[in-house]
């Protein structure tokens, strides 16, 4: 009878162990991903790829014991929400407008995956295999680069991509034995980018009326113009304020000769002819390049005739968008 106790708590022993064995195995599971580009402006898009680390949403955990055996991972971009062809697209329905961007496997985006195409993880331990799975969720992660050279307008651009996955992996099982396993999983990627208005003042040269002897010696300024560039659709307005103070819808320029302030009087017209005060901006709307901003300065002819002298004003150019 005690033999019998005894084999019989051996047997238990042995049949605890596989169980434990069996529970340091683990599988692979597949949720959400995602990839945010976050919300650079619309030249900064134009002009310099956007890179983001997403999430795939897959995800795999086993024994960090280092078999030597061949795991392989493969994931297939079935598709994209908007794709042109084999190119993977961020989509904005308000302003119809597109924005393409690759799909990589590696940050440096070497080899970009096509729509339709597969791409493969390999290595021969599954320390080494697991050691992918570093995105910040803990998924398998995928690299995303956006094309540069579009003009946009502001607003959400968005894309979902699917990937089928397939899995052959060899996990530690009873003994310290390989396990293969074989499966598969499919998970969806939302990923999303907010171009954002910007406004450049790319030039404000300054005006000069010359020299004259009497106020209405000064001829107009008719050449000189304002260029600003803002995101295609913005709508933008365009403040010009003096550093003197004005006398009613005139600027003043002035000059100090000693200890005397004296004031020459001169106007800003736009180029409806209307006044441009301090308080009635130019509206705009941004497309995207250059656009140049017409106006005339004059002088009061009528005003009295001031002190000879030089006569400046400072006008600070203020864009708002």
């Amino acid at each position: 009878m005690k033999l019998l106790r005894m084999a019989s708590r051996g047997l238990m022993a042995v049949l605890l162990f596989w169980a434990g064995s069996q529970s340091a195995q683990a599988a692979c599971a597949s949720t959400s991903g995602a990839g945010s580009f976050g919300s650079p402006t619309s030249f900064t898009v134009a002009s310099t790829p956007q890179l983001v680390t997403a999430t795939s949403g897959f995800t795999c955990s086993g024994s960090l014991l280092a078999l030597a055996a061949t795991n392989t991972i493969t994931a297939k971009l079935a598709s994209t929400s908007n794709a042109s062809g084999t190119t993977a697209q961020l989509f904005n329905a308000t302003n119809n407008q597109y924005l393409p961007y690759i799909i990589c496997q590696d940050s440096a985006c070497a080899t970009p995956v096509n729509v339709g195409a597969t791409t493969t993880w390999s290595s021969t331990s599954l320390l080494g295999l697991l050691g992918l799975f570093n995105a910040s969720d803990g998924s398998m992660p995928l690299y995303l680069k956006t094309a540069t050279g579009a003009n946009l307008k502001a607003g959400l651009y968005t894309d979902n991509i699917t990937l089928n996955w397939t899995y052959h992996i060899c996990f530690v099982g009873a003994f310290g034995l390989c396990v293969y396993t074989d499966g598969t999983a499919t998970t969806v990627i939302a990923v999303s980018l907010t171009v954002t208005n910007y406004c450049y003042i790319d030039n404000a040269p300054d005006v000069s009326f010359g020299s004259a002897a009497f106020p209405s010696g000064f001829a107009s300024v008719t050449s000189n113009s304002l260029s600003v560039r803002c995101t295609l659709g913005a709508t933008y307005g365009v403040n010009l304020t003096s550093s003197n103070p004005s006398s009613g819808q005139f600027r003043q320029m002035s000059a100090t000769m000693n200890s005397v302030t004296s004031y020459l009087q001169y106007q800003i017209f736009k180029g409806d002819a209307s006044v441009w005060t301090a308080t009635t901006d130019t509206s705009m709307t941004g497309t995207g390049a250059s656009q140049s901003i017409g106006y005339t300065a004059t002088v009061n002819a009528s005003q009295a005739n001031p002190p000879a002298g030089s006569y400046s004003d400072t006008v600070l150019v203020t864009v708002t968008y």
